[in-house]
C-alpha cells in the first residue's frame, strides 16, 4: 500500500490522499454487492474531514525563526527579548510565488503600528493589508507562547529534580539500608577512578552529600601544582546528581550578588582553582559560606521615573569544593572550610600512573564506572533533608591547640550530623521527628575528620608540612644526623620540586622559624639547618589517644 501511495504523489504531487478504514470483512467489492452505488457514495461521502493544520513558528535558531502562511513566508530575524512586554521585531516578508523580499521593523503589540505597516505594504506592494494583520497577530500569539515556554523551561532546569524510575529507587535505598554503608561507598569510590586518597575521598564524599542537607559544608583541598587536587574534586562532584552541580572556573567580582534567589539553594559549588579569584569575590564567597545570603544596596528606577535605593538579597544554601596552591593565603577562607592535603607522595604517584596506563590500554571497566557514579547519584537524589539531634554532642572536646577551633568545632559537629544522614534509612529518629545520631556516627566522624583535625592542629599547611618532612628525612639519612647543613639545590633534588616551589616552602619555613639560614651568600647560595625538630607523628599519636580515649567514654 505504501508503494502505491509513493507512486500516486509522484504521478500527481497535487492530489490529496486520504486512507479509508472498511468495515470488518467487507471489501469494495462487498460493499457494492451489498449496498449497491448508493451506499459506496454514502461511505465515501461520511469519510472524516481533515482538519486544517495549525501553523506554528518555525524554529531555526535563537537568531532566526519563521512563519508560513498562505502564499507568505514571515522570517524574524535577529535576537528575540524575552520581555513579555516587548514584540518589537525585524521582520522579513517573503512572497513564496516570486520570492521577493521586504524587509521591515514593527511593535506586534501595537495596533497602530500593525495597521500602518500593513497599509503600507498593500500600498507600495500590493500585498493582502486583511492577511497581513492576521498574520502578524497571529506571529505576536505564537511568539508569547514561545517566550512564555522558554521562561518555564529554564525554571525547570533551576529547581526541578530529576525523578528516578521505581527500580532505581529501591535500589538506592536498599544500598543506604546496608550497614556497612561507608565502606560499600569507599569500594563504590574508587570503582568511579579514585585511586588512593582513601581518606580524603570519603571526606569529600561527606561533605559533599551534605548540599541540600540543614547542615552544608565546605572543604579547601590544597597541593602544589599539577598535584591532583583539581583531578580528585572532579571525580567527587560527577558523584553527585549532575543537575544540582554548579562548575565553575572562576568567580568575577559582582556575579555571586546578582544570582536569581534560588538559584544558589540546594546546590553544590565546585571551584577549580581558587587562586583566581580575586579579592572582593572572595568576600562574597566568605560572606555567603557563613551567611548563607547576600544583601547589596542598588539604585533602581521606581513606577513613577525616580532613582532610589533597593535592597537586593541572594539567599544561598550550598556545599562547596575548591582547590588552591596558596592555602596559606585565604586565612579567612580556610576557617570556614575543611581543610585537607592532597597526597604527593611516591607510592601515590605510582597508583596514579598505573591507573592511567590501564585507563589507555582500555583495561578499565568504564561500564562499571558509570554503574558506580549512577548508583551514587540515585543515593542523594533519595536522602531527604532532615534535622539530627547528637545526645554526645557535649561528651568530646577537640584538641585546644587547634587554629580556629569554635568553627573547627561547629564543622566537626555538621559532619557528624552528615554522617548521621548518609545512614538515615538505618537510624531511628525521636518524637520531632529528628534523626538521633549514634556512638558509630560519632566513631566514623573521627575516623574521617582526623586528618581535617590534624591539619587545624598543624602549624603548616598540608603541602609545606609533606616538603619539611621531606627536608627531615634528607636530613637524618646524612652522616652528621640532624645538624645537616644542607643547601636549597640538596633540597630540590631530594624532593623533586621545581625551583620556584622549593625557594617559596623553603621561605614559608624560615619565616616560622622551623629552618634558619647559617652562612652562605646570595652569589654562592646559602645553608639551612632545621631548627625546630618537630615530631608530628608523636603529636598524631597523642591527639588519636585522647580522642579515642573520650570515644570509649561514650
Amino acid at each position: 500500500m505504501e508503494q502505491i501511495i509513493t507512486q500516486i504523489k509522484q504521478l500527481k504531487p497535487e492530489a490529496t490522499i486520504t486512507l479509508l478504514s472498511l468495515p470488518d470483512g467487507d471489501s469494495m467489492n462487498t460493499m457494492w454487492l451489498n449496498y449497491g452505488t448508493h451506499g459506496v457514495t454514502e461511505f465515501l461521502n461520511e469519510r472524516p474531514k481533515p482538519e486544517p493544520e495549525e501553523r506554528g513558528l518555525i524554529i531555526h535558531s535563537p537568531q532566526k525563526i519563521s512563519y508560513n502562511s498562505k502564499g507568505l513566508t514571515y522570517i524574524i530575524v535577529g535576537q528575540l527579548s524575552m520581555d513579555l512586554g516587548n514584540f518589537r521585531v525585524a521582520l522579513n516578508i517573503v512572497v513564496d510565488e516570486t520570492q521577493r523580499k521586504h524587509r521591515i521593523k514593527v511593535d506586534l503589540s501595537d495596533f497602530v503600528s500593525v495597521e500602518d505597516r500593513c497599509k503600507e505594504l498593500s500600498e507600495k506592494h500590493g500585498l493582502d493589508s486583511h492577511q497581513l494583520e492576521a498574520d502578524f497577530n497571529r506571529i505576536a500569539d505564537l511568539l508569547e507562547l514561545y517566550k512564555e515556554s522558554l521562561f518555564e523551561d529554564e525554571m525547570t532546569d533551576l529547581y526541578s529534580e530529576k525523578e528516578l524510575t521505581p527500580r532505581a529507587m529501591e535500589k538506592a535505598v536498599e544500598f543506604l539500608q546496608n550497614p556497612r554503608l561507608m565502606k560499600n561507598i569507599d569500594s563504590l569510590l574508587e570503582k568511579t577512578g579514585i585511586i588512593g586518597e582513601e581518606d580524603n575521598r570519603n571526606v569529600l564524599f561527606v561533605v559533599t552529600s551534605g548540599y541540600k542537607m540543614p547542615y552544608p559544608l565546605h572543604c579547601m583541598v590544597q597541593g602544589t601544582s599539577g598535584g591532583g587536587k583539581s583531578h580528585l574534586i572532579n571525580a567527587i562532584a560527577e558523584c553527585m546528581p549532575q543537575e544540582d552541580l554548579l562548575d565553575m572556573t572562576r568567580i568575577t567580582s559582582k556575579s555571586l550578588y546578582h544570582y536569581r534567589d534560588k538559584e544558589l539553594v540546594n546546590k553544590l559549588v565546585v571551584i577549580q582553582d581558587f587562586d583566581g579569584l580575586d579579592d572582593e569575590a572572595q568576600f562574597a564567597f566568605r560572606e555567603i559560606q557563613t551567611h548563607k545570603k547576600l544583601s547589596s544596596s542598588t539604585a533602581i528606577k521606581d513606577a513613577l521615573g525616580n532613582t532610589r535605593g533597593k535592597i537586593k538579597t541572594v539567599h544561598a544554601h550550598f556545599a562547596s569544593l575548591v582547590a588552591t596552591t596558596r592555602a596559606e593565603l585565604y586565612l579567612d577562607n580556610m576557617s570556614r572550610s575543611v581543610m585537607l592535603g592532597i597526597d604527593e607522595s611516591e607510592a601515590q604517584t605510582l597508583r596514579i600512573i598505573k591507573r592511567q596506563n590501564q585507563k589507555k590500554a582500555g583495561l578499565s571497566n568504564r561500564d562499571e564506572e558509570q554503574e558506580a557514579k549512577q548508583l551514587i547519584r540515585n543515593c542523594m537524589r533519595v536522602l531527604k533533608s532532615l534535622q539530627v539531634v547528637n545526645p554526645f554532642a557535649d561528651k568530646l572536646m577537640l584538641p585546644l591547640e587547634a587554629k580556629m577551633l569554635r568553627r573547627l568545632n561547629e564543622q566537626f559537629q555538621d559532619f557528624v550530623c552528615q554522617i548521621t544522614l548518609l545512614h538515615q534509612y538505618q537510624r531511628k529518629t525521636d518524637s520531632q521527628g529528628r534523626l538521633i545520631a549514634t556512638k558509630e556516627d560519632i566513631r566514623t566522624a573521627v575516623e574521617l575528620f582526623f586528618s581535617a583535625i590534624i591539619l587545624k592542629v598543624d602549624e603548616l599547611d598540608a603541602s609545606t608540612r609533606q616538603f619539611f618532612e621531606s627536608i627531615k628525612t634528607y636530613v637524618k639519612s646524612q652522616t652528621k644526623g640532624t645538624t645537616y647543613k644542607f643547601t636549597a639545590l640538596e633540597i630540590r633534588q631530594a624532593t623533586n620540586k621545581e625551583k620556584s616551589t622549593a625557594n617559596r616552602y623553603i621561605k614559608t619555613l624560615q619565616g616560622l622559624e622551623y629552618i634558619q639560614q647559617v652562612e652562605g651568600a646570595a652569589n654562592k647560595g646559602f645553608k639551612y639547618v632545621i631548627s625546630y625538630f618537630d615530631d608530628m607523628e608523636k603529636l598524631k599519636a597523642r591527639v588519636k589517644q585522647e580522642l579515642n580515649r573520650q570515644l570509649d567514654e561514650l
